[in-house]
């Protein structure tokens, strides 16, 4: 039988119950548009969540870090070491300390880290107000970054008119940095603030390394080191961590992340499955009662000389038609679907004074797999009807009927 008259044949046949068809075709689209939807709704999640993490070059970046700083320091020497490592292109350090911000006769605890501009922009620390840590030219200046935690404590209420402006800390130096063996503080510590992040968790305060060495620091609490080739990221990890440190790197996190939204979107794909499941029972219904009303006509078919295989074929190329239109539709539905829900959360989150944010997302593969998934109901939902055509006994039917 000739392949564009057996697909006339089975849409004529659909045709010729317009309202069944319809209904059990909007069964397919809605169950394929559940999927789409709830499924693309996680995928969206999991970038958000890992492009946080991520952030822009964090495939290039390794962490670095000493398990018992007795055993092992993370000095100049050794981070002199790591650069000689092959494919690290740069490695920059971190020093982690205690302060106390100071107002009047009034205190805060906080924290201090002496590091550079590098580091902050590697580690995605963000400054909203003002300009990033800069080189202290004049040694009577030191620069420093606050949190708004910090800046609201110094009573700098407005983020944006405290550049310029300074505060006073009291450094406390821990014992595995200082040289005496011994925790000290340096009090009253002046430094000129140049920029403001936008954090009101707890007071923080980045300064530049070189105001630790002033104090006599010589050691690190940490790094992170570049490579030049993401690929290579195990090797170099590996011969890091022969030297006696700890790493991490943020593929291992990805690879967590992923693990964790992986049983995320299969729950929420069930609840479209179900939907999806309901309306192949009803397609299964619905090309079953449309055998019975012909049999006849499956009869007729029969005695004019058409082939078994051609008459399973009407059935199944019936079936694959709604499983393949509805999924089409379905997909188109569930994406329209998840554009306007991302509008009206983006305009929320706009009236309350957030970013515009993309909660969906739709890959390529994922909307390829529905629609073979939706062609896979229909073959499946159209075999039985169409092995039941095939065993039709056409002078049964002609003696009975």
């Amino acid at each position: 039988m000739d392949k564009r008259f057996l697909i006339k044949l089975a849409f004529k046949n659909l045709m010729t119950h317009k309202l069944r068809t319809i209904l059990t075709l909007t069964g397919v689209i809605i169950g394929i548009s559940a999927i789409v939807f709830l499924v693309s709704f996680g995928y969206g999640i999991e970038k958000m969540v890992t492009k946080e993490v991520t952030g822009g070059n964090a495939f290039e970046l390794i962490d670095v870090g000493t398990e018992n700083s007795q055993i092992i320091e993370l000095n100049d020497e050794t981070i002199g070491k790591i650069k000689e490592i092959t494919y690290i292109d740069k490695i920059e350090p971190i020093i982690n300390a205690g302060a106390e911000a100071i107002k009047e006769d009034q205190k805060a605890d906080a924290a201090i880290y002496g590091a550079s501009a590098q580091y902050m922009d590697w580690a995605g620390i963000k400054v909203k107000w003002g300009e990033t840590l800069k080189d202290e030219t004049d040694s009577s200046v030191k620069y420093a970054v606050a949190n708004t935690a910090c800046t609201q404590f110094w009573g700098m209420s407005d983020p944006a008119q405290s550049i310029g402006r300074e505060g006073k800390v009291d450094v406390v130096i821990p014992k595995e940095l200082s040289t005496k063996g011994e925790s000290e503080t340096k009090k009253e510590q002046t430094f000129q603030i140049v920029g403001v992040i936008n954090d009101s968790s707890s007071p923080q305060v980045y300064v530049n390394r070189k105001d630790f060495t002033d104090y006599g620091v010589n050691k690190y609490s940490q790094a992170k080191v570049q490579i030049s080739d993401p690929n290579k990221a195990d090797q170099v990890r590996k011969q890091i961590e022969n030297m006696g440190f700890q790493t991490q790197y943020v593929g291992d996190t990805v690879a967590q992340i992923e693990e964790v939204f992986g049983i995320f979107k299969i729950v929420l794909a069930s609840f479209g499955l179900i939907a999806l499941i309901v309306a192949a029972l009803g397609m299964f219904n619905t090309l079953t009662i449309s055998l019975l009303e012909r049999t006849k006509e499956v009869a007729l078919l029969k005695i004019l000389g058409t082939k078994k295989e051609d008459v399973s074929k009407i059935f199944l190329v019936e079936a694959l038609a709604v499983g393949t239109v509805g999924g089409a539709l379905g997909i188109i539905l569930g994406y329209v679907l998840g554009i306007i829900a991302n509008s009206i959360l983006n305009h929320l989150a706009i009236q309350a004074g957030g970013e515009m944010i993309k909660v969906f997302a739709y890959p390529l593969t994922f909307l390829l797999g529905v629609f073979i998934f939706s062609f896979i109901v229909g073959l499946l939902t159209g075999l039985y009807p169409a092995r039941r055509a095939t065993k039709i006994n056409a002078l049964d039917v002609l003696r009975y009927e």
